[in-house]
């Protein structure tokens, strides 16, 4: 299965844009909308899990493009904490999914170069 291409955003914090800058020369749409309040239709558990990973979110990676796949997430969230037992495990597919396009995994946040190394060696001081 090939890979998602990757945003351009996402490929500037990686520094990929000046490693191979002729892959990036297309100028894309900024999205400036910003994110904002959660739909009105949302639950209210649903509404609460959206607050949740907005405020866990990697600060300035949400922006109002993403509210539908938020509110995929958000909905998802209700359904897994109501019966985990009973959650599809395609559902968690596209749940861990959603979680890395948001940059909501260790892994993807790495990718954004939000994730500083730690300084040295905690052993050190053995």
């Amino acid at each position: 299965m090939a890979r998602h291409p990757q945003p351009r955003e996402v490929a500037e914090l990686k520094g990929a844009v000046r490693h191979d800058p002729q892959r990036y020369r297309k100028e894309l749409p900024e999205v400036v909308q910003p994110l904002g309040q959660a739909p009105e239709h949302l639950s209210e558990a649903a509404k609460a899990a959206w607050f949740e990973v907005e405020s866990l979110a990697p600060v300035k990676v949400l922006k109002g493009a993403d509210r539908i796949a938020l509110e995929l997430l958000a909905n998802l969230i209700v359904e897994y904490r109501a019966a985990p037992s009973e959650f599809a495990s395609r559902k968690y597919t596209v749940l861990i999914s959603l979680l890395a396009r948001l940059g909501m995994t260790p892994a993807d946040r790495q990718k954004l170069g939000t994730e500083k190394p730690a300084e040295g060696n905690p052993f050190d001081e053995f």
